[in-house]
């Protein structure tokens, strides 16, 4: 009974916000018309009534929003459309300003009904419009990267993964060729340890010829992870770096020495041995899971499977809380989200080929790429890729990668 009175209260809300929506519009464009005419600017309106030119462009975008929802969440709060309703008395006819008047009444009741007030009202909004969801989003994703930044003392302008799959030497599994790179890395506390690299995973896991494991891109990495730095496309010189192994966990870590300097810039690259297998065994198939440690104002991760492999395939990513390994599921195909599932934006770019590798804002990337894919012998390998690029990701959420495959629909 209860979840049927909650849901039918978020409804009826999302009713009203509408409706006092539509009459602000309705308000709203008389009055603005009869200051700065039917096609109103925000320099007309400033100049006109020496309205503040921020609170004439919110104005402005409201009205010609295309939705009541989407100019709730743009308008002005009551004081500011007060201001407006009082400056414009001079060119609007007394009728047109009381009705504004006693709508912006009407809307102030309305955040004053509801817990949380205009806060409440844009999570509500966010539901179904783009538009405040995209905003709003964007907002809590900048004001996490500057407190995580502080509480983890660290963060990094922009990281990238780059994951190749191709074909594994004994033919039936596929590897995974990935490159990892940090720019503009910085401590913002000088005694912070700060992880560099980490990898998961025993020698003895690659005692079968099918066994998954992580070798270096040459194979000659002998369990030391700074094989796995690519040191020609790093800070000069490398600080001396600790190896700090934990269970199946290695980690390589800068100590927490003031006096040491972080590098800028690191790279690191890896080969994912018999990572999955070359026939998918389910039409949804997981690929790869990355929980982000480092707050970082851009991160982007692209995907590159070799022409020969998976054809048709579409990737998909999805954000879950991090927990244990069987928390890195595959998309329910009926649509329902997972209670740890966090609903955050995004867009999967298609990369078809010939590639160049290249990230706008990032030097050289695509001759690092290029670099590794000829030490590997894949440098003429065709491949079809995608991308996805976010600004302020949120920190210890796992990104989690899918791929959709058409030939298993009915298995």
């Amino acid at each position: 009974m209860n979840s049927i009175l909650t849901t039918e209260l978020v409804r009826i809300n999302h009713a009203q916000i509408e409706a006092i929506g539509a009459e602000l519009r309705r308000t709203i464009t008389p009055v603005m018309e009869a200051v700065a005419g039917v096609n109103p600017r925000p320099t007309r309106i400033s100049r006109a009534i020496g309205l503040d030119k921020s609170l004439a462009s919110r104005l402005v975008r409201a009205v010609l929003s295309t939705s009541d929802l989407d100019l709730m969440h743009l308008v002005p709060s009551p004081q500011g459309l007060r201001i407006f309703a009082d400056l414009s008395t001079r060119y609007a006819d007394p009728a047109s300003v009381s009705n504004l008047q006693a709508t912006i009444d009407r809307f102030e009741a309305l955040l004053d009904s509801v817990p949380g007030g205009r806060a409440s009202i844009d999570a509500q909004i966010s539901d179904s419009s783009h538009v405040a969801l995209l905003k709003r989003e964007h907002i809590a994703k900048q004001a996490s990267f500057k407190s995580m930044s502080f509480l983890l003392g660290h963060f990094c302008e922009v990281l990238t993964t780059t994951l190749f799959l191709v074909p594994s030497a004994n033919g039936r599994r596929v590897d995974g060729i990935e490159i990892q790179r940090r720019i503009g890395l910085r401590r913002m506390r000088p005694s912070t340890p700060l992880v560099l690299l980490s990898l998961w995973g025993e020698p003895e896991d690659a005692v079968s010829e099918n066994a998954i494991s992580l070798d270096t891109i040459d194979g000659r990495g002998n369990g030391d992870p700074k094989s796995y730095l690519l040191s020609a496309f790093s800070t000069q010189p490398l600080p001396d770096l600790e190896v700090m192994r934990e269970g199946e966990m290695t980690a390589l870590v800068l100590a927490g020495d003031p006096s040491i300097h972080a590098p800028s810039q690191l790279t690191s690259a890896m080969r994912i041995r018999n990572g999955w297998p070359i026939e998918p065994e389910a039409r949804i198939q997981s690929l790869r899971g990355y929980v982000l440690h480092t707050p970082c104002r851009q991160i982007v991760r692209d995907v590159y499977i070799a022409e020969s492999l998976y054809p048709n395939v579409t990737p998909q990513v999805s954000f879950v809380l991090p927990g244990p390994r069987p928390s890195m599921r595959t998309p329910g195909e009926d649509g329902r989200r997972h209670y740890s599932e966090v609903d955050l934006a995004r867009s999967i770019e298609s990369r078809p080929g010939p590639q160049s590798y290249d990230i706008p804002g990032v030097v050289n990337h695509s001759a690092v790429v290029r670099h590794v894919l000829e030490r590997t012998g894949h440098g003429l390998t065709p491949f079809r890729g995608w991308r996805l690029a976010m600004t302020y990701p949120v920190s210890l959420v796992e990104m989690v990668w899918t791929l959709t495959h058409p030939s298993q629909l009915h298995r």
